[in-house]
């Protein structure tokens, strides 16, 4: 009897092993598929940005139509590229440096397009850059982009009509993302960055960003 309890067991703790490594490999497979499918999605993203902007020169759209086209993309890759993020956190799904690097150049997509739209419309929105770094292992550096990243997102929704907020991964080796930080002179990372004139690299409340805000021009 003893045998036969034992034997049974046995079976029954290898049937379940089993089942939860094959569970185990079904679910990271989704979650490949999950990862492979947003980095098409990224790219359709790139494209369907750079041939908007030619759309909208060519056809000489409204300012209203262009302002709400790019509030529309800024909102839609900031919420896809945070819930990235999240995701990478856990460490779950490995590397997604290549993930992060096609969303940071939609984001400076995003900013030339922003700037564009401003010299030729004189749209009255603030640009908000945040730069910071992705690859920092420095725990006070983390912290402190924790804390601008919550801010941030406190002042965009206090404000969701007149600040695009683009956050830009600055060590993520891409030339154009490198080309703007030198142009703009960030030496600090975490930083922010409105209308390419103020320049926060220590703590500041969210009452002293909107300070700044009501008396920074629109330009």
């Amino acid at each position: 009897m003893s045998k036969h309890a034992f034997w049974r067991a046995f079976i029954f703790t290898v049937s379940i092993f089993g089942i939860g490594l094959m569970l185990g490999f079904f679910l990271e497979g989704v979650q490949s598929d999950n990862i492979y499918s947003r980095i098409i999605i990224t790219e359709l993203n790139l494209l369907d940005d750079q041939l908007t902007q030619e759309v909208i020169q060519d056809y000489n759209v409204s300012c209203v139509s262009s302002r709400n086209s790019l509030f529309d993309f800024a909102d839609r890759i900031y919420f896809e590229a945070a819930e990235i993020e999240e995701i990478d956190s856990t460490g779950r799904l490995g590397d997604l440096t290549v993930l992060h690097k096609r969303y940071d150049l939609l984001r400076t997509l995003l900013l030339k397009e922003a700037r564009n739209l401003k010299k030729r419309c004189g749209e009255d929105f603030h640009i908000v850059n945040y730069f910071y770094l992705y690859n920092s292992n420095d725990i006070e550096i983390k912290a402190k982009q924790n804390y601008f990243s919550k801010l941030l997102f406190d002042l965009k929704e206090n404000n969701p009509e007149t600040v695009l907020l683009v956050p830009i991964a600055a060590d993520t080796d891409l030339s154009s993302v490198e080309i703007l930080v030198n142009a703009l002179d960030i030496r600090t990372y975490p930083s922010i960055v409105i209308n390419d004139l103020i320049v926060f690299t220590e703590i500041p409340t969210l009452s002293e960003l909107e300070e700044k805000l009501s008396l920074e021009k629109f330009a």
